[in-house]
C-alpha cells in the first residue's frame, strides 16, 4: 500500500489521545511524519507530567539559590 505524506499523517493522528489532539492543534503544522512523531511525543510527555504533579506524584527538583 502507498501512503501519501498527509494520508499516512492523517492515519497516524486517528490513534492519539483525544488530549494529545486537543493541544497538536495550537503547533504548528508539521512538515513531516517525523516531526509529527517528535510533536505528539513531546505533547504527550508534557501532558502525562502536568496529571502526575497534578496527583502529586512527581517529584519536585530542588532549586539551587544563585551565590551571594
Amino acid at each position: 500500500m502507498d501512503w501519501n505524506k498527509k494520508g499516512l499523517m492523517s492515519q497516524y493522528k486517528k490513534g492519539l489521545k483525544s488530549k494529545v489532539l486537543d493541544a497538536l492543534v495550537l503547533v504548528e503544522d508539521p512538515k513531516n511524519m517525523q516531526e509529527l512523531i517528535n510533536k505528539i511525543v513531546k505533547i504527550n510527555n508534557r501532558i502525562y507530567q502536568r496529571e502526575q504533579a497534578n496527583r502529586g506524584n512527581i517529584r519536585q527538583i530542588p532549586v539551587k539559590k544563585a551565590p551571594q
